[in-house]
This record gives C-alpha cells, sequence and structure tokens, in this order.
C-alpha cells in the first residue's frame, strides 16, 4: 500500500474501520470501492461496485461536451454508471437536462445520490433499462448523446488486471468489443436533432473498428491515445 493509499483511507476510517479498510485495499480491493467515492471533473462521486470507478480519460468527454453543449438542451448519458458524465455537464451548463439510463438499479441509485448532492436532480431523468430496450426511447430527441459503454472484448476482460474488481456488465463489449457501438449507432443516432451530436468513449485500440461503424471524428486524449469519438449529423 502507498503513503497516498494509506493517506485516503486515514481521511475516512478510524480505528477498528481504518484496519479493515486497509486490509481490503492489501487484498487488492481498488481504493475508490473502500472508500465508496472518486474523483471525476471537479467533483467527488460516490459510487458503489456496480459502478465503473470514473478514470481521467473519460474527462474528455465532458471536456467536448462543454464545447457543444448550450443553454436549454437535452440530453443523455447512457450506461451512466455512477452518473459522473452527465452530471459534471449538468452542473456547467444552464438550464439543460439529461436522461440517464443505465441497465444497473445499484448503478442508478449512485447516480440519484450524487445528483441530489450535487444539486440538480430536478433537471434529471433517470430510467433503468438494457440499451437494446432502444424502442422504450424511440419518442425520445436529444441534442446530444455521452456515453462511455462497455467496450473490451469478452475474451480479454479477464486478462486485464486493473478492471478484475470492476462489474463485468459495465466492461463486456462483446466479442469484438464493438456490440454497444452498433446498438448507439443504429438505434440511438437517429434520436439525435439534426445539427446535434453523439459523442462515445472509445478504447485506445478502437479508432479504426469505429471509423468503419460509422462517420466520425476521432480525438485523442493526453496520453496521445484515441479516446473520444464524435459523431455529428
Amino acid at each position: 500500500m502507498t503513503e497516498r493509499e494509506l493517506s485516503f483511507l486515514k481521511e475516512h476510517f478510524k480505528g477498528h474501520e481504518l484496519d479493515s479498510a486497509v486490509k481490503r485495499v492489501e487484498c487488492g480491493e481498488p481504493l475508490a470501492y473502500v472508500i465508496g467515492e472518486w474523483y471525476f471533473w471537479d467533483e467527488t462521486f460516490k459510487l458503489n461496485d456496480a459502478c465503473l470507478i470514473p478514470r481521467p480519460d473519460t474527462e474528455h468527454l465532458v471536456e467536448h461536451g462543454l464545447k457543444r453543449l448550450k443553454k436549454g438542451m437535452y440530453f443523455a448519458d447512457l450506461c451512466c454508471g455512477s452518473g459522473c458524465i452527465g452530471l459534471s455537464l449538468l452542473k456547467h451548463t444552464q438550464a439543460t437536462r439529461c436522461l440517464f439510463v443505465d441497465i444497473s438499479v445499484k448503478a442508478l441509485e449512485m447516480t440519484r445520490l450524487n445528483a441530489e448532492r450535487i444539486g440538480v436532480i430536478d433537471r434529471c431523468e433517470l430510467v433503468c433499462a438494457d440499451l437494446n430496450d432502444w424502442h422504450r426511447f424511440s419518442d425520445k430527441r436529444f441534442d446530444m448523446i455521452f456515453s462511455n459503454p462497455p467496450y473490451i472484448a469478452t475474451d480479454v476482460i479477464r486478462g486485464l488486471e486493473t478492471v478484475k474488481h470492476e462489474p463485468f456488465i459495465a466492461l463486456d463489449g462483446g466479442k469484438d468489443g464493438l456490440d454497444f457501438y452498433r446498438i448507439l449507432i443504429d438505434r440511438y443516432l437517429p434520436l439525435v436533432k439534426n445539427d446535434g451530436s453523439m459523442l462515445l468513449e472509445i478504447g485506445y485500440d478502437q479508432k479504426e473498428d469505429i471509423e468503419s461503424l460509422c462517420d466520425c471524428k476521432v480525438f485523442n486524449d493526453y496520453g496521445g491515445n484515441p479516446r473520444v469519438a464524435i459523431i455529428d449529423k
């Protein structure tokens, strides 16, 4: 355990609870799950083990979104997890509204809790649904759609130590990692208004794959890796 990790634990736990938390981290459980929150953009987000741990790479969706979202726009955060993407966008825009969708009830509980803490719950609509149930949203029209969907190939996930404690369902993108991109582009892109956009996080090695599925622009993260695909209508 690093000194930084121990410092985080001491901020959240005392006595026997601290001893227990230290053991959990030493056994490999991610610090974010042990303390029940993590940092993203300029907020601290509560999370549980049904949510992916927010990562700096995903902040690029927020960065590009804030350049495009205008006052009063209606957008969606699909596969929202803790809600960190959509809630960050709501906090920094005026009179916008967001539909949050996730397959996990436990994850949506965190989205609701975080929305209340940040003070934007009145601008949120939360729906527990599988993205394959796209027909539930066929009457919606969005100015923008954001998503950090599952995008790791099924056979690859079990070999990745960095995500072994995170929810498999939030990682599994199917045989080639592209299942959810196909659904989003085929079924949800038509719900975006003309002159609107869909912004997707992609894996570092998926630039050519996403470009084969749609006409898009791909932007790199600060490490120089492809990270955000933007589809303009």
